[in-house]
Protein backbone atom coordinates (compact mmCIF):
# COMPACT_ATOMS: atom_id res chain seq x y z
CA UNK A 1 0.00 0.00 0.00
CA UNK A 2 0.86 3.47 -0.76
CA UNK A 3 0.30 5.83 2.50
CA UNK A 4 1.43 9.46 3.66
CA UNK A 5 1.48 10.60 7.07
CA UNK A 6 0.63 13.99 7.79
CA UNK A 7 3.24 15.09 10.78
CA UNK A 8 6.69 14.06 11.92
CA UNK A 9 5.92 14.53 15.32
CA UNK A 10 6.75 11.29 17.56
CA UNK A 11 3.07 9.74 16.89
CA UNK A 12 3.53 10.89 12.88
CA UNK A 13 7.02 8.87 12.96
CA UNK A 14 5.98 5.78 15.40
CA UNK A 15 2.89 4.98 12.14
CA UNK A 16 5.61 5.82 9.93
CA UNK A 17 7.75 3.04 11.31
CA UNK A 18 5.42 0.38 11.98
CA UNK A 19 3.49 1.00 8.62
CA UNK A 20 7.58 0.74 6.55
CA UNK A 21 8.30 -2.66 8.65
CA UNK A 22 5.07 -4.25 7.61
CA UNK A 23 6.63 -3.57 3.78
CA UNK A 24 4.10 -0.24 3.18
CA UNK A 25 5.25 2.32 0.92
CA UNK A 26 5.31 5.74 3.23
CA UNK A 27 5.89 9.45 2.60
CA UNK A 28 5.72 11.34 5.73
CA UNK A 29 4.80 15.33 5.19
CA UNK A 30 5.98 17.70 7.75
CA UNK A 31 5.27 21.35 7.84
CA UNK A 32 8.08 22.76 9.71
CA UNK A 33 11.10 20.05 11.42
CA UNK A 34 10.57 16.61 12.56
CA UNK A 35 10.07 16.11 16.50
CA UNK A 36 8.95 19.93 16.52
CA UNK A 37 6.08 21.92 17.69
CA UNK A 38 4.40 19.11 20.09
CA UNK A 39 7.06 16.80 20.17
CA UNK A 40 9.87 19.41 20.68
CA UNK A 41 12.27 19.12 23.94
CA UNK A 42 14.22 16.42 25.66
CA UNK A 43 11.81 14.40 27.58
CA UNK A 44 8.58 13.60 28.75
CA UNK A 45 7.05 11.68 32.35
CA UNK A 46 6.30 8.70 31.46
CA UNK A 47 3.87 6.33 33.36
CA UNK A 48 1.51 3.85 33.66
CA UNK A 49 -0.45 5.91 36.01
CA UNK A 50 -3.42 7.55 34.94
CA UNK A 51 -7.09 7.99 35.79
CA UNK A 52 -8.60 4.93 33.81
CA UNK A 53 -7.92 1.26 33.59
CA UNK A 54 -7.53 1.33 29.93
CA UNK A 55 -5.30 4.05 29.61
CA UNK A 56 -2.99 2.18 32.26
CA UNK A 57 -3.61 -0.95 30.33
CA UNK A 58 -2.27 0.74 26.95
CA UNK A 59 0.91 2.66 28.97
CA UNK A 60 1.81 -1.14 29.88
CA UNK A 61 1.43 -2.17 26.17
CA UNK A 62 3.51 0.75 24.72
CA UNK A 63 6.33 0.15 27.55
CA UNK A 64 7.02 -3.19 25.74
CA UNK A 65 7.23 -1.76 22.43
CA UNK A 66 9.32 1.37 24.27
CA UNK A 67 11.52 -1.79 25.52
CA UNK A 68 11.56 -2.47 21.41
CA UNK A 69 12.36 0.88 20.62
CA UNK A 70 15.14 1.10 23.44
CA UNK A 71 16.88 -2.33 21.84
CA UNK A 72 17.13 -0.82 18.79
CA UNK A 73 18.48 2.59 20.21
CA UNK A 74 21.08 0.41 21.79
CA UNK A 75 20.17 2.17 25.22
CA UNK A 76 17.32 2.45 27.70
CA UNK A 77 14.64 5.20 26.05
CA UNK A 78 12.89 4.83 29.90
CA UNK A 79 14.46 6.05 33.10
CA UNK A 80 14.31 3.50 35.86
CA UNK A 81 13.73 6.25 38.30
CA UNK A 82 9.30 5.60 38.70
CA UNK A 83 6.75 8.46 38.88
CA UNK A 84 4.99 9.63 42.35
CA UNK A 85 1.55 11.36 41.95
CA UNK A 86 0.49 13.20 44.88
CA UNK A 87 -2.33 15.34 45.80
CA UNK A 88 -6.17 14.96 45.40
CA UNK A 89 -5.78 12.66 42.13
CA UNK A 90 -3.63 9.75 43.88
CA UNK A 91 -6.80 7.84 45.74
CA UNK A 92 -8.50 7.30 41.95
CA UNK A 93 -5.65 6.93 40.34
CA UNK A 94 -4.48 4.00 42.26
CA UNK A 95 -7.84 2.91 42.17
CA UNK A 96 -7.57 2.65 38.54
CA UNK A 97 -4.30 1.31 38.68
CA UNK A 98 -5.62 -1.62 41.19
CA UNK A 99 -8.99 -2.38 38.61
CA UNK A 100 -6.24 -2.95 35.33
CA UNK A 101 -3.46 -4.98 37.79
CA UNK A 102 -0.55 -2.38 37.45
CA UNK A 103 1.83 -2.47 40.00
CA UNK A 104 2.09 0.49 42.47
CA UNK A 105 2.16 1.64 46.46
CA UNK A 106 -0.14 3.85 48.15
CA UNK A 107 1.85 5.44 51.03
CA UNK A 108 4.48 7.75 52.20
CA UNK A 109 6.55 9.60 49.11
CA UNK A 110 10.26 8.20 48.55
CA UNK A 111 12.86 9.75 50.32
CA UNK A 112 14.67 10.62 46.99
CA UNK A 113 12.12 13.00 46.00
CA UNK A 114 12.73 16.31 45.28
CA UNK A 115 10.76 18.93 47.30
CA UNK A 116 7.53 18.01 49.13
CA UNK A 117 4.19 15.55 48.28
CA UNK A 118 1.38 16.55 50.78
CA UNK A 119 -0.41 13.12 52.03
CA UNK A 120 -0.04 9.90 50.71
CA UNK A 121 1.13 9.33 47.31
CA UNK A 122 0.78 6.81 44.70
CA UNK A 123 4.11 5.44 43.76
CA UNK A 124 4.50 4.17 40.03
CA UNK A 125 7.45 1.83 40.00
CA UNK A 126 7.28 1.70 35.86
CA UNK A 127 7.17 5.31 35.25
CA UNK A 128 10.66 7.37 34.52
CA UNK A 129 11.89 10.31 32.48
CA UNK A 130 11.40 9.00 28.56
CA UNK A 131 14.14 10.42 26.64
CA UNK A 132 11.81 11.80 23.87
CA UNK A 133 14.60 13.54 21.82
CA UNK A 134 16.53 9.92 21.80
CA UNK A 135 13.47 8.65 20.82
CA UNK A 136 12.95 11.00 17.67
CA UNK A 137 16.91 10.46 16.40
CA UNK A 138 16.21 6.83 16.35
CA UNK A 139 13.03 7.30 13.93
CA UNK A 140 13.87 10.11 12.23
CA UNK A 141 17.37 8.46 11.19
CA UNK A 142 15.84 5.04 10.45
CA UNK A 143 13.48 6.70 8.06
CA UNK A 144 15.07 9.81 6.41
CA UNK A 145 14.68 8.73 3.24
CA UNK A 146 10.55 8.78 3.01
CA UNK A 147 10.55 12.51 4.84
CA UNK A 148 9.14 15.28 2.80
CA UNK A 149 8.81 18.98 3.82
CA UNK A 150 5.57 20.37 2.90
CA UNK A 151 2.67 21.97 4.48
CA UNK A 152 -0.61 20.10 3.75
CA UNK A 153 -3.86 22.75 3.00
CA UNK A 154 -5.85 20.20 1.41
CA UNK A 155 -6.26 16.64 1.95
CA UNK A 156 -7.94 15.85 -1.26
CA UNK A 157 -4.63 17.14 -2.92
CA UNK A 158 -2.58 14.00 -1.77
CA UNK A 159 -2.80 10.51 -3.52
CA UNK A 160 -2.66 6.76 -2.40
CA UNK A 161 -4.17 4.10 -0.48
CA UNK A 162 -4.45 5.64 2.92
CA UNK A 163 -3.60 9.00 4.77
CA UNK A 164 -3.23 9.22 8.21
CA UNK A 165 -3.11 12.53 9.92
CA UNK A 166 -1.12 13.07 13.28
CA UNK A 167 -1.05 17.11 12.83
CA UNK A 168 -0.68 17.79 16.30
CA UNK A 169 -2.00 21.23 16.62
CA UNK A 170 -2.80 21.52 13.23
CA UNK A 171 -5.22 18.38 12.82
CA UNK A 172 -8.39 20.46 13.54
CA UNK A 173 -8.48 22.37 10.90
CA UNK A 174 -7.34 20.21 8.52
CA UNK A 175 -10.03 17.55 9.05
CA UNK A 176 -13.09 19.85 9.53
CA UNK A 177 -13.76 19.39 5.45
CA UNK A 178 -14.53 16.00 6.44
CA UNK A 179 -17.01 16.57 9.46
CA UNK A 180 -14.30 15.36 11.57
CA UNK A 181 -15.00 17.72 14.87
CA UNK A 182 -11.64 17.90 16.50
CA UNK A 183 -11.03 20.48 19.95
CA UNK A 184 -9.81 23.51 18.30
CA UNK A 185 -9.39 26.05 21.43
CA UNK A 186 -5.54 26.01 21.95
CA UNK A 187 -3.57 27.19 25.22
CA UNK A 188 -0.07 28.59 25.61
CA UNK A 189 1.87 26.24 28.07
CA UNK A 190 5.54 26.29 29.13
CA UNK A 191 7.82 24.30 31.31
CA UNK A 192 11.22 25.50 32.19
CA UNK A 193 14.45 23.62 33.53
CA UNK A 194 16.53 24.27 36.31
CA UNK A 195 19.57 22.80 37.64
CA UNK A 196 20.77 21.49 40.87
CA UNK A 197 21.62 23.36 43.82
CA UNK A 198 23.12 20.76 45.72
CA UNK A 199 24.87 16.98 44.94
CA UNK A 200 21.84 14.68 44.16
CA UNK A 201 23.05 11.02 44.51
CA UNK A 202 20.02 8.70 44.08
CA UNK A 203 18.05 10.01 40.92
CA UNK A 204 14.77 11.38 41.83
CA UNK A 205 11.36 10.18 40.99
CA UNK A 206 9.26 11.99 38.22
CA UNK A 207 6.48 13.63 39.92
CA UNK A 208 3.27 14.87 39.04
CA UNK A 209 1.25 17.01 42.40
CA UNK A 210 -2.27 17.69 41.80
CA UNK A 211 -2.16 20.05 45.25
CA UNK A 212 -3.53 22.90 43.71
CA UNK A 213 -1.05 26.11 45.33
CA UNK A 214 -1.40 29.95 45.35
CA UNK A 215 -0.88 30.54 41.24
CA UNK A 216 -0.66 26.75 39.82
CA UNK A 217 -3.40 24.34 39.99
CA UNK A 218 -1.17 21.92 38.83
CA UNK A 219 3.05 21.02 39.04
CA UNK A 220 4.71 18.11 36.86
CA UNK A 221 8.69 17.85 37.52
CA UNK A 222 11.07 15.19 36.24
CA UNK A 223 14.87 14.40 35.32
CA UNK A 224 16.32 15.86 31.52
CA UNK A 225 18.93 14.06 29.62
CA UNK A 226 21.00 17.42 30.36
CA UNK A 227 20.82 16.62 34.21
CA UNK A 228 18.38 19.06 34.76
CA UNK A 229 15.09 19.14 36.28
CA UNK A 230 11.84 20.04 34.27
CA UNK A 231 9.31 21.81 36.00
CA UNK A 232 5.89 22.93 34.73
CA UNK A 233 2.46 24.02 35.86
CA UNK A 234 -0.50 24.94 35.21
CA UNK A 235 -1.86 27.98 35.29
CA UNK A 236 -5.56 28.66 35.42
CA UNK A 237 -7.22 28.12 31.95
CA UNK A 238 -8.50 31.96 31.41
CA UNK A 239 -4.73 33.00 31.87
CA UNK A 240 -3.42 30.94 29.19
CA UNK A 241 -5.66 30.53 26.39
CA UNK A 242 -3.93 31.98 22.92
CA UNK A 243 -6.18 35.10 23.39
CA UNK A 244 -2.76 36.31 25.47
CA UNK A 245 0.80 36.93 23.84
CA UNK A 246 2.60 33.66 24.48
CA UNK A 247 4.94 36.52 26.05
CA UNK A 248 2.27 36.84 28.47
CA UNK A 249 1.79 33.49 29.34
CA UNK A 250 5.64 32.80 29.75
CA UNK A 251 5.88 35.72 32.44
CA UNK A 252 3.01 34.25 34.14
CA UNK A 253 4.54 31.00 34.00
CA UNK A 254 7.92 32.39 34.90
CA UNK A 255 6.92 34.21 37.76
CA UNK A 256 4.75 31.16 39.35
CA UNK A 257 7.04 28.46 38.81
CA UNK A 258 10.06 29.91 40.15
CA UNK A 259 8.31 31.28 43.01
CA UNK A 260 7.31 27.87 43.22
CA UNK A 261 11.16 25.52 42.95
CA UNK A 262 11.76 28.45 45.83
CA UNK A 263 9.50 27.49 47.99
CA UNK A 264 9.28 23.90 47.71
CA UNK A 265 12.32 22.26 45.69
CA UNK A 266 15.04 23.78 47.18
CA UNK A 267 17.69 21.34 45.64
CA UNK A 268 17.20 23.67 42.71
CA UNK A 269 18.38 26.83 41.19
CA UNK A 270 15.83 29.31 41.42
CA UNK A 271 16.77 30.77 37.91
CA UNK A 272 15.62 28.43 35.09
CA UNK A 273 18.30 27.80 32.08
CA UNK A 274 15.88 26.33 29.58
CA UNK A 275 12.35 26.27 28.64
CA UNK A 276 9.74 25.47 26.38
CA UNK A 277 6.64 26.46 24.92
CA UNK A 278 4.05 24.46 23.28
CA UNK A 279 0.10 24.86 22.53
CA UNK A 280 -1.78 22.14 23.67
CA UNK A 281 -5.85 22.17 23.21
CA UNK A 282 -7.40 24.03 26.30
CA UNK A 283 -9.05 21.80 29.07
CA UNK A 284 -7.40 18.48 27.51
CA UNK A 285 -6.81 15.42 29.52
CA UNK A 286 -5.17 12.48 28.66
CA UNK A 287 -6.83 10.45 26.38
CA UNK A 288 -6.51 9.25 22.44
CA UNK A 289 -9.64 9.95 20.02
CA UNK A 290 -9.54 8.98 16.59
CA UNK A 291 -12.02 8.84 13.01
CA UNK A 292 -11.60 7.32 9.63
CA UNK A 293 -13.87 9.37 6.97
CA UNK A 294 -12.79 6.80 3.59
CA UNK A 295 -9.06 6.64 3.31
CA UNK A 296 -8.09 9.55 5.68
CA UNK A 297 -7.49 7.83 9.47
CA UNK A 298 -7.35 10.76 11.96
CA UNK A 299 -5.62 10.54 15.71
CA UNK A 300 -5.58 13.42 18.70
CA UNK A 301 -5.37 13.50 21.92
CA UNK A 302 -3.22 14.86 24.55
CA UNK A 303 -0.38 13.78 26.49
CA UNK A 304 0.09 11.13 23.21
CA UNK A 305 4.30 11.13 23.65
CA UNK A 306 4.52 8.35 25.90
CA UNK A 307 2.01 6.36 24.20
CA UNK A 308 3.66 6.98 20.74
CA UNK A 309 4.65 3.42 20.03
CA UNK A 310 1.67 1.66 20.13
CA UNK A 311 -0.41 4.52 18.84
CA UNK A 312 1.56 3.65 15.97
CA UNK A 313 1.05 0.33 15.48
CA UNK A 314 -2.36 0.97 16.24
CA UNK A 315 -3.09 3.07 13.44
CA UNK A 316 -1.10 0.53 11.04
CA UNK A 317 -3.45 -1.87 12.09
CA UNK A 318 -6.17 0.52 11.21
CA UNK A 319 -4.67 0.97 7.71
CA UNK A 320 -4.49 -2.25 6.60
CA UNK A 321 -8.00 -3.41 8.32
CA UNK A 322 -9.57 -0.14 6.63
CA UNK A 323 -11.28 -0.08 10.31
CA UNK A 324 -10.98 2.93 12.67
CA UNK A 325 -7.67 3.26 15.44
CA UNK A 326 -8.81 2.14 18.93
CA UNK A 327 -9.25 4.94 21.07
CA UNK A 328 -8.21 5.21 24.63
CA UNK A 329 -10.10 7.10 27.80
CA UNK A 330 -12.47 8.61 25.30
CA UNK A 331 -15.74 9.73 27.49
CA UNK A 332 -18.93 8.58 25.56
CA UNK A 333 -19.58 12.13 24.12
CA UNK A 334 -16.34 12.10 21.81
CA UNK A 335 -16.49 8.12 20.63
CA UNK A 336 -14.78 7.10 17.61
CA UNK A 337 -16.88 7.61 14.08
CA UNK A 338 -16.00 6.24 10.59
CA UNK A 339 -17.83 6.19 7.58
Amino acid sequence: MKITVVGAGIVGLATADALVRRGHQVTVLEADRPMGARSAGASRVFRLAHAEPALVEAAHKAQELWEQYSTRAGRPLIGPEGTVVSGPRAHDWARAMAEAGAEHTLGDAPPELLGHAHGPVLTDPHGGALDLAGAGRLLVDAHKSIMRPGRVVDLDELVGDAIVVTAGAGTAELVAPLGIEVPRELCHHVRFSFRPAVPITAIPPTHLDGTPGPELASTYQHRTPEGHWAIGGHLPDQLTSVDHTADEVRRRSYEAITAHVVARIPELEPEPVGELHCLPTAGGADGVHTARVGNVHVLWGENLAKLAPLLGENLADAVESDGVAHAIGTPPDLADHGR
